[in-house]
């Protein structure tokens, strides 16, 4: 019977040596002097020949191995002060620059924290590989303190999980799983037993596998046969969402030709310029023009976008999809015709020696005439807007926010408000779209400026959603990374509370207790402001250039948005 760890350590002609801090054994075997990496060497320079540059994480027992060994290698260990916001900013990190993002957590708890994180990157479709610590492999399956079944316990959460079944196996189980997180797009797991790290492996050599991030295209055949199929729209609409990102010239082209409103989700909401045809956001505390003209169009061009309120679908509106994806060209609403392929590229073709359409006019008038309508309501709603409306603040916002900005955006009744209000001059913005995690903008925005130093990084999140994670605030101070915190304070769950009060039902657990963030801004070591409104202008230029993270506390009202919800 196996009593002890050193009973299951392979057996060498001579005790096996580890210089200190490189993660390569030395031994005899066959009489000849070999050198081995350990697991926790091979699976660092794994990452770092598939192009890793950052690892998220918290430190725990069953990784301390592996975290030892990036503190020498080029990959860069993020320490965070909670898991839930290092998978938060894996994936983060993933959807904003396309590339892998990776996590490292403690076995048992520290994996169990994880869940928020990959069930983000799930939902959005980022790249992320989560790689967790595990108890001995002793105890595996058995009721050893900490120890669950990560796998099952991941399951719901990752395109894959598995175990490391043996040091040997490093390669070609790793290898794998970041392949399928790259191909597929999506969050996968690797669990390693405690006692692996520092056994031996014989890692293979990494070979770049650029046809992974390759995209299905359709043929042009199609794609010229998606332009006679746009000749019978005589109410034509694009709905543009996060896959159209970096297709704003050719959706606007698209809108000009065939005479088409435009809207679009929330993640493009920084980058869509003003434009005569531009209607505005979609969803709550978005366009209700927007929401009213996707009802009257007779033909639906979606690019890149996955979200369709379920309320506005009917049988008499025939729709055209456009996505890399194609298990999405008929997410949310049947496509009648569908293109796959990157939105850019398809867009470049289909707008190659295409014609102006000859759409109804007065479609294209009505168009104009309610995005126009719609931009003196918001103007009239701001000049009502009393000095601490939480509308206030975000037009302010939008109006001193840097070009170059990345916006993380936080969840709650704040992100109606910057749907409704936020004109955006070219920002990228981030948000936990379909998981909808509180707390996701505090690890967002480390990752945003880890992977952009240069861009101004504004992090925007209620007082609730702030409250959960605010330990990350510390984890910038200590990075000294000048990230803008806009902490949209209404002492409150305002969309809840909101919501209860619609209901006609007794509101619990709503009302939030005021605390002074910004107090616990400058006992981190940040910069700490308690403002109102008004003062916003000046604290947003005075804090431009700070080279440490900023805490705006800005007291907003709790008033309810005024859009109907679709």
């Amino acid at each position: 019977m196996i009593s002890r760890l050193q009973d299951v350590t392979p057996k060498f002609t001579q005790p096996m040596v580890k210089r200190a801090g490189e993660g390569i054994l030395k031994a005899k075997r066959g009489g000849e002097r070999v050198e081995q990496k350990t697991v926790a060497q091979g699976l660092a320079d794994l990452l770092s020949g598939w192009g890793v540059k950052f690892v998220f994480g918290t430190a725990g027992d069953t990784i301390l191995h592996f975290l030892s060994c990036l503190s020498q290698h080029p990959v860069r260990f993020i320490q965070m002060r909670n898991e839930e916001s290092a998978a938060y900013a894996a994936s983060a990190y993933a959807k904003l620059t396309g590339e892998l993002g990776v996590v490292a957590a403690d076995g048992g708890p520290g994996t169990g924290r994880l869940v928020n994180g990959l069930a983000d990157a799930l939902n959005d479709g980022a790249p992320v590989f989560a790689v967790t610590g595990q108890v001995e492999s002793l105890y595996l399956g058995t009721d050893h303190k900490q120890y669950i079944n990560q796998q099952l316990l991941l399951r719901s959460v990752t395109i894959r999980s598995e175990n490391l079944g043996s040091p040997q196996s490093l390669t070609a189980a790793a290898a794998q799983l970041l392949r399928t997180a790259v191909s597929q797009g999506g969050p996968v797991h690797l669990s390693v037993p405690k006692d692996f790290w520092q056994q031996p492996t014989d890692p293979a050599p990494v070979k770049n596998e650029p046809f992974l991030t390759q995209k299905p295209r359709a043929e042009q055949t199609v794609i010229s046969q998606a332009v006679e199929w746009l000749r019978n729209a005589r109410r034509p609409m694009i709905l543009a969402g996060r896959g159209a990102s970096r297709a704003v010239t050719e959706v606007l082209t698209l809108a000009d030709k065939l005479g088409a409103g435009v809207v679009y989700t929330l993640p493009m909401v920084g980058i869509m310029p003003d434009h005569p045809l531009v209607v505005r956001g979609l969803g709550e505390g978005g366009s209700e023009a927007a929401a009213e003209l996707l009802r009257e169009c007779d033909c639906l061009v979606r690019l890149g976008a996955t979200y369709w309120p379920s309320s506005l679908t009917s049988d008499d509106k025939k729709v055209l999809s456009v996505d890399t994806c194609p298990g999405n060209i008929s997410r949310g609403i049947p496509a009648d015709f569908g293109l796959v392929g990157d939105v850019r590229t398809v867009l470049a073709y289909l707008l190659t020696g295409m014609e102006e359409i000859g759409t109804d006019g007065s479609w294209t008038r009505h168009v104009q005439d309610e995005a126009s309508a719609w931009q003196r309501r918001l103007e009239q709603e701001l000049a009502e807007a009393s000095s601490d409306h939480p509308s206030r603040a975000v037009r302010t916002l939008a109006e001193h926010a840097e070009e170059n900005a990345v916006i993380c955006l936080d969840v709650g009744e704040h992100v109606l408000w910057f749907s409704r209000f936020f004109q955006g001059r070219g920002q990228r913005v981030l948000v936990s779209g379909r998981w909808r995690g509180m707390g996701f903008s505090l690890g967002a925005s480390i990752a945003a400026k880890l992977a952009d130093p240069k861009a101004h990084v504004i992090a925007i999140v209620g007082d609730g959603g702030f409250s959960m994670l605010m330990g990350e605030f510390s984890s910038a101070v200590e990075m000294q990374l000048p990230i803008i915190f806009l902490l949209m304070n209404n002492r409150s769950y305002a969309m809840e509370a909101n919501a209860a009060a619609s209901a006609g039902i007794q509101p619990v657990g709503v009302f939030l207790r005021d605390i002074r963030f910004d107090e616990v801004a400058r006992a981190c070591g940040g910069i700490g402001h308690r403002i109102s409104p008004a003062e916003l202008p000046d604290v947003l230029e005075r804090e431009k250039h700070a080279t440490r993270p900023v805490l705006i506390d800005l007291q907003v009202a709790p008033v309810p948005m005024p859009t109907a919800k679709l």
